[in-house]
């Protein structure tokens, strides 16, 4: 249960600051949390990301 909220947590925080423009500052209020961990948990989800994009070597695998 508290794995299941740290992951939906942790997407609101990259959605908020991406797509929002929200600051660390701010987001960090909204999820009572200090700025420099919601600069930790942005990087390593951001980070996540790529991990799971870079294996395609930049080609496009079109299934049709």
């Amino acid at each position: 249960m508290i794995d299941e909220f740290k992951r939906t947590r942790n997407k609101e925080i990259v959605r908020m600051i991406d797509e929002q423009h929200m600051t660390a500052t701010a987001v960090g209020r909204w999820f009572n949390i200090s700025k420099q961990r919601v600069s930790q948990i942005y990087n390593r989800e951001k980070n996540n990301v790529q991990d799971i994009r870079s294996t395609g070597h930049g080609q496009n695998h079109d299934s049709a």
